[in-house]
C-alpha cells in the first residue's frame, strides 16, 4: 500500500514537472533601433515596446528591451549584450541594413532571430551566407510599398480642394537604406507615375527626424512652393507643418505623413497611416505560439496589410488610447491560438479586446 501511494505521489510530482517544463517562461530580447521616451523622430519606437510589454505581460513572456537610440554602434553591443543573458529569440530590425553585422555576432550561438518591421533587402538575401540566413526563424513586416503609394494618393485627393490643374510636391524620405524607407519612395514613386498632373519639386532625406524636417523644409520652401508635403513618417511631417507655419504657408499646403503619431504641440497632419506600430505585439504572440503551440501556430514569416488611414473608423479610439498610454488595457492573449477562437489580428479586433 505504501509503495502504491509512493508512486502514485512520484507520477503526480513528475506531471507537475513536466507540465511546469513544457509551460516555462519563455525569454525574449528586443534591440529596439529607436529609443525609449518620445524623442525628435517620434513616439514610433517608445510605442512599439509598450505594445510589446503589454502582450508580453498577457502571456507570460519574459521580454527585455534594448534601445540603441539609432547609433549602428550601440547596436552592436547591444547584440553582444542579448548574447550574455542567454535568451530563447532575439528580435532585431534590419534598421540601416546592419542586419548581417549583427547576425555574424550570433553565428556562434543558439539563439534564434526574428525580424520585426524591417526585413532582409534582396541584396542581402543573395550575399547572406545560408548558415546565418537559417538563424531567422521569421520575419513580420507591413506592406511598406502600398502605404506609401497609398499616402501620396490620399494627399493628391485632399490636394484638388485647391482646384489647380498641376499640383507640386516636396517628399522627406526616412534615410538612405533602412528597408521601410525606401519601400515607402518605391510606393511615392509608383502613384507619382499615375498621376501626370503632380509635379514632384524637390527630395530630400531627414533621417526620420522632426528638426531636419524642419531645417529642409524651410530652406526649400522659402524658394519654392508646394502644394503637397509627402513624409515617410509623422515626424519629419511635424517638422514641415512647423516650417510652414514659420513661413505663414501652413493652409496653403496638404501634408501627410506614417505613424500615427501624438504630437506634444498639437501639430496634426492632413492624413496619416499608421497601425504598424502593434506589430512587435503580434511578434510576441507569434513567438509564443510558435514555442508552445507549433502544431496550431500561423507562418512565421507574414508581410501584413496592417495600414489604415486617419479616416478609418478606429482612428480616434486608437489615438485615445495612444495619447492616454492605455495599452494593457488589450487582452492579448485573446489572439493566441492557445484560445479556442483566437481573433485575426487587426485594429478593429484589437480595440474590441479591450478590458
Amino acid at each position: 500500500m505504501k509503495n502504491s501511494v509512493r508512486l502514485l505521489f512520484t507520477f503526480i510530482l513528475f506531471s507537475c514537472v513536466f507540465s511546469f517544463a513544457s509551460h516555462a517562461k519563455i525569454k525574449v530580447v528586443f534591440i529596439n533601433p529607436g529609443s525609449e521616451s518620445t524623442n525628435d523622430s517620434g513616439d514610433f519606437w517608445p510605442n512599439v515596446n509598450r505594445f510589446m510589454m503589454a502582450a508580453a505581460e498577457d502571456l507570460d513572456v519574459q521580454l527585455t528591451s534594448l534601445h540603441a537610440n539609432r547609433n549602428h554602434i550601440l547596436m552592436k553591443q547591444l547584440v553582444s549584450d542579448a548574447i550574455a543573458s542567454k535568451p530563447d529569440y532575439l528580435i532585431l530590425v534590419n534598421e540601416k541594413e546592419r542586419l548581417p553585422q549583427m547576425l555574424e555576432q550570433l553565428a556562434n550561438t543558439n539563439i534564434k532571430v526574428f525580424l520585426l518591421l524591417n526585413k532582409f533587402s534582396r541584396a542581402q538575401q543573395s550575399t547572406l551566407p545560408q548558415s546565418l540566413k537559417e538563424k531567422v526563424i521569421g520575419c513580420l513586416s507591413p506592406n511598406n510599398k502600398e502605404v506609401g503609394e497609398q499616402l501620396a494618393n490620399a494627399l493628391i485627393k485632399r490636394a484638388s480642394k485647391f482646384d489647380k490643374t498641376d499640383l507640386k510636391m516636396y517628399a522627406l524620405l526616412g534615410d538612405y537604406k533602412t528597408p521601410a524607407a525606401k519601400e515607402r519612395q518605391i510606393g511615392l514613386k509608383r502613384a507619382l507615375q499615375k498621376h501626370a498632373d503632380v509635379t514632384l519639386i524637390d527630395s530630400t532625406v531627414a533621417n526620420w527626424s522632426e528638426s531636419s524636417a524642419f531645417e529642409k523644409t524651410y530652406g526649400v520652401l522659402s524658394k519654392h512652393s508646394t502644394d503637397i508635403v509627402w513624409a515617410a513618417n509623422d515626424a519629419m511631417a511635424f517638422g514641415a507643418i512647423a516650417a510652414l507655419e514659420q513661413l505663414g504657408r501652413a493652409e496653403e499646403v496638404i501634408v501627410g505623413g506614417i505613424n500615427w503619431d501624438v504630437h506634444t504641440n498639437g501639430y496634426t497632419t492632413d492624413v496619416s497611416f499608421g497601425g504598424h506600430v502593434t506589430l512587435g505585439a503580434k511578434a510576441i504572440l507569434m513567438l509564443n505560439d510558435h514555442h508552445f503551440y507549433p502544431e496550431k501556430a500561423q507562418a512565421m514569416s507574414q508581410r501584413v496589410a496592417i495600414f489604415e488611414s486617419s479616416e478609418s473608423t478606429v482612428h480616434a479610439e486608437f489615438i485615445s488610447l495612444l495619447r492616454e498610454e492605455q495599452f494593457n488595457e488589450i487582452d492579448f492573449a485573446r489572439f493566441s491560438v492557445a484560445t479556442d477562437n483566437p481573433l485575426a489580428f487587426n485594429l478593429s479586433n484589437l480595440m474590441s479586446a479591450k478590458h
